[in-house]
């Protein structure tokens, strides 16, 4: 493009040079001057020609950029999902591998330590420092026992009635997360109660499986007659 240009300045520069005679009617004065103005009407339509490419250019530039920026952004929050997947994954992988030793030590030393690995699954995954696990009776509308790591009283609202009366097993409430375990047991339920830490949980089926996991230990504990001892319910109303 730059040549096109150089050679028409060349010819405009050597247009009176070329020009001798007039053509018809017109002098040569006229001639020269017609010659000069169609190179520099041809030299205008090429610049804007040439200026509409590389704006067509620039456009194209912006959107491939901006569709860049686009998937950067999509890669960038597929690896943070992926990493948060991998943290749960450990989280939940460690509990159910410590969970056939803590449900041994739970029987030999009667004391609840296998519901803290819970706890701790809980608070991980809910990214908080309080956690509440509460067993329901449905039948008696009693709460039979509690596990807390908090002796906050923001859990105070939830007492067996409110639990047992919704149908749902994930909810909000009192600016609370509230996960039951989707089936019941011996008319028992299993409550997991954190506060809500983030606009939006993802994490409901992990939490279910936490609060069934609390409930399966909770009714070994219990009705574990098979193990010839009298099970132990400590009670916190």
């Amino acid at each position: 493009m730059y040549w096109i240009y150089l050679a028409i300045f060349i010819l405009i520069i050597l247009t009176p040079k070329i020009i001798q005679d007039g053509i018809l009617f017109l002098r040569e004065e006229d001639v020269e001057s017609l010659i000069i103005f169609g190179f520099g009407i041809l030299a205008f339509i090429l610049y804007l020609a040439k200026e509409k490419a590389l704006l067509r250019v620039f456009k194209e530039k912006l959107r491939l950029q901006k569709r860049t920026n686009i998937i950067t952004r999509d890669l960038s929050d597929s690896y943070s999902y992926i990493g948060e997947m991998n943290r749960k994954f450990d989280i939940v992988k460690d509990l159910v591998f410590h969970l056939p030793q803590g449900t041994a030590d739970m029987l030999a030393k009667k004391e609840p330590e296998t519901y803290q690995l819970i706890i701790e699954a809980a608070k991980l995954l809910a990214k908080t420092d309080s956690v509440s696990l509460r067993f329901v009776n449905l039948r008696t509308k009693k709460i039979e026992h509690t596990v807390e790591n908090s002796s906050a009283k923001t859990f105070d609202v939830f007492d067996a009635p409110t639990l047992s009366a919704s149908e749902k097993t994930f909810w909000e409430d009192h600016e609370c997360i509230v996960v039951s375990s989707p089936e019941r047991a011996k008319h028992m339920m299993a409550y997991l109660i954190f506060p809500k830490t983030t606009n939006r949980v993802d994490d409901a089926e992990i939490f279910k499986m936490l609060a069934s996991q609390a409930l399966l230990l909770f009714c070994i504990d219990r009705y574990g007659a098979a193990r010839g001892e009298t099970p132990r319910i400590n009670e916190k109303r």
